[in-house]
């Protein structure tokens, strides 16, 4: 018996992963994407001859070591330590704060004296209890939060702060008291040094023997056995929306959607002093403001500023509620009964609804593919599958 060619719906990262991995194994696979190129919401591009990304800042940190030496295997990484700058009261600052900035705001006093009654707090044992809203307070305080918490995270998700999950905000949000200013304390960072950016990323893990890629293809549950005959493959990889996948049958999950818009500015080498800032003020109509060549090192003339803006019709954050999870988790299991349960598998923020970042889509997508191969292994035997 022949290994079964694997199709996997999407080809952003995870599932670009996922392909590589498998392809190690001599296993061949078939990504079938709905747009007219691969990578995702990471694609980098180039306007006027400077690197951006058309989609906002994505920095590779982590703390994987082999997910690390994955990613740098297929394209060089230059060192790029974030470091994020917001705008309070006017004045430009550091995030995550620094008790060095404090002196410089208002109230500062009466904030140390919030600060001091909730040092040593575990931040992590909070976020199992506390909603979002009430682990910032626990850890900072009213008048901190309300400068650079409430008004932001309100206009990123739309929704107020009470209602959201605490359980991915210590990897959020933080106070320093050591003034370290970078953003990620992770031992492993950095940023593309090829002259695509993360598009060599996906292109390197596009590149192993054995992985065929089809752009421009919608697949839904509707159609998927056409390209399982059509593809003469039987195992389905979705690193996809659920709910788009599966005609949304038992009604939509909530998504954040985001739209950046990019300006180039010539003659000027920097526009701003960090990658990213933030404007957490509701008298601003954006929320961010990109400038890739911070971590590009790009030497070129010009640059290139990516305004965003949050409440956009696309599908960048799922907001994290048990009904939105129980929801997902349907969906899994409506899909694993109509596909197969043998024959069906799930990776990546998209398919599994996580506010994950790319290392963690890595991880998930190297731990699928050997979930796979085991299964694979098992039901037919390693030297069988090898000769294809």
């Amino acid at each position: 018996m022949l290994t079964p060619r694997v199709l996997i719906v999407g080809a952003g990262l995870t599932g670009c992963t996922v392909a590589w991995r498998l392809a190690q194994e001599g296993i061949q696979t078939v990504l079938l994407e709905r747009t007219a190129v691969p990578g995702g919401l990471i694609r980098s591009e180039h306007m006027n001859g400077v690197l951006y990304e058309p989609h906002g800042s994505h920095i590779f940190h982590t703390e994987d070591q082999e997910v690390w030496e994955l990613a740098t295997s297929m394209t060089p990484f230059r060192p790029y330590r974030h470091r994020v700058d917001i705008v309070v009261e006017g004045k430009v600052f550091n995030w995550p704060i620094l008790l060095s900035d404090i002196e410089a705001q208002s109230r500062s006093d009466e904030i140390m004296e919030q600060l001091e009654e909730r040092r040593g707090i575990d931040a992590a044992a909070r976020a199992q209890a506390a909603n979002f809203e009430e682990w910032c307070l626990e850890l900072m305080g009213p008048i901190l939060y309300e400068r650079y918490i409430k008004p932001y995270t309100e206009k990123q998700w739309g929704r107020p702060a009470s209602t959201l999950s605490a359980q991915w905000a210590p990897r959020r949000v933080s106070v320093r008291w050591d003034n370290d200013p970078f953003l990620f304390p992770d031992p492993f960072q950095g940023w593309p040094a090829g002259p695509n950016g993360y598009t060599d990323l996906i292109e390197g893990l596009l590149g192993a023997e054995g992985i065929e890629l089809r752009t421009g293809v919608d697949v839904d549950l509707g159609n998927v056995e056409e390209h399982v005959l059509r593809e003469q493959g039987d195992i389905v990889v979705l690193t996809c929306p659920l709910d788009d996948f599966a005609g949304a049958c038992f009604g939509r999950l909530d998504w954040r959607g985001i739209a950046v818009r990019s300006i180039h500015i010539p003659h000027v080498e920097y526009a701003q002093g960090a990658m990213v800032v933030n404007y957490p003020g509701l008298e601003y109509p954006f929320i961010r403001i990109h400038e890739t060549k911070h971590a590009s090192g790009q030497q070129c003339e010009g640059t290139v500023l990516g305004f965003e803006f949050t409440n956009a019709p696309s599908r960048y954050y799922p907001i994290e509620l048990p009904e939105n999870r129980a929801l997902n988790t349907r969906y899994q299991d409506h899909l694993r009964e109509a596909l197969g349960a043998r024959r069906t598998y799930f990776a990546g923020r998209l398919a599994n609804y996580l506010y994950i970042d790319m290392d963690d889509c890595m991880r998930q997508a190297l731990d699928c593919a050997e979930e796979l191969i085991s299964d694979l292994d098992a039901v037919i035997g390693r030297s069988a599958r090898t000769r294809v």
